[in-house]
């Protein structure tokens, strides 16, 4: 697998030697570091690093030299950190940026939006998932916000460089905790499955006392969202949200919704794995754990991928959980 190099203007000039690239991306980091031998310097500030075929690759941004040790250290953004550097914003007049249509067609037009179609284009064939109305986070972050719309339609961002741009596609989250699950046999981990998760939420608005906005939301034992009370005494588990500054009720709600939802998905699994020779996770994808003493099952998504690639060899490692 050959780590190419390209200039500002998408023009391959050739092939790195001897390199070790670090990247991470997810919920976090986004960012990769290529070291090499000083004599072996063959990029520039706005050059770009890239496996065909993969979503492994970034932008460099910062060039470090060691003259100690010898090296040259490249830095930049992956495509993840591409994306995250745009930000999305309501169309001038609207509340929200509200998306529908096939999930393809709507990576296009994001795209487009955050004028980065020199680099990145969506997959021209059908996904066969649906966006329906979905109201994006007002000023969000580009990668966030569509692994954030992906996820309400249970699906996940994949991206793929080849012929000269990045490619996004929306792919389903595959649940992995249904056919398979880590034990205590195979890897040591931390694993905290947390129950009574908040099913009240209180939402406090604009105003003062009285005529402060308040909205409550509930959950019920399914974790299904609503304005019906479900559970009491000591069942109910609450807690409030507020923003005064909210632009409506329905951003007031949504926040509390949010609160409840974080609740739910707060089972932590704590530890890193690699894959096997024929699987490869996805930012996304859930995976389970199994703890044989207690009998402790948890599932969680898998939130940040760490690569590490020593010319020929490749070591990839997971975060699970937020």
């Amino acid at each position: 697998m050959d780590l190419i190099y390209m200039n500002a203007e998408k023009e391959d000039l050739g092939v790195m030697l001897d390199y070790t690239l670090d990247l991470a991306f997810g919920t976090d980091e986004n960012d990769f570091e290529c070291k090499i031998v000083a004599g072996n310097h063959c990029c520039e500030e706005d050059y770009f690093l890239y496996f065909e075929g993969t979503e492994y690759g970034g932008i460099v941004d910062n060039i470090g030299v060691d003259t100690d040790a010898g090296e040259i250290t490249y830095t930049g953004r992956t495509w993840h950190g591409i994306l995250n550097s745009k930000v999305l914003e309501p169309d001038a007049g609207a509340d929200y940026l509200t998306l529908s249509g096939e999930a393809n067609s709507v990576l296009s037009s994001l795209i487009a939006r955050m004028g980065l179609t020199a680099l990145f284009k969506a997959s021209s064939e059908s996904s066969g998932i649906n966006i329906s109305s979905y109201k994006m986070n007002r000023y969000i972050k580009g990668y966030d916000g569509i692994r954030k719309m992906l996820k309400a339609s249970g699906a996940k961002l994949d991206m793929i460089f080849k012929n000269g741009f990045v490619e996004l596609s929306a792919k389903p989250i595959i649940d992995y905790s249904k056919d398979e699950q880590f034990d205590t046999d195979q890897i040591s981990f931390k694993i905290k499955k947390k129950g009574n998760p908040i099913n009240h939420v209180i939402c406090l608005g604009k105003g003062d006392l009285s005529a402060r906005e308040v909205i409550h939301v509930y959950a019920d034992a399914s974790g299904n969202i609503s304005e019906t009370k479900v559970f009491t005494g000591l069942d109910e588990v609450m807690d409030t949200y507020e923003n005064a500054n909210t632009e409506s009720s329905e951003e007031l709600k949504k926040g509390g919704i949010e609160k409840i939802e974080e609740s739910w998905n707060s089972n932590e699994i704590d530890y890193s794995f690699e894959p096997d020779e024929e699987k490869e996770f996805d930012i996304g994808d859930i995976v389970g754990a199994l703890e044989k003493i207690t009998k402790t099952e948890v599932a969680a998504e898998i939130t940040k991928k760490i690569v590490t690639i020593n010319n020929n060899t490749t070591t990839i490692s997971y975060k699970v959980g937020e």
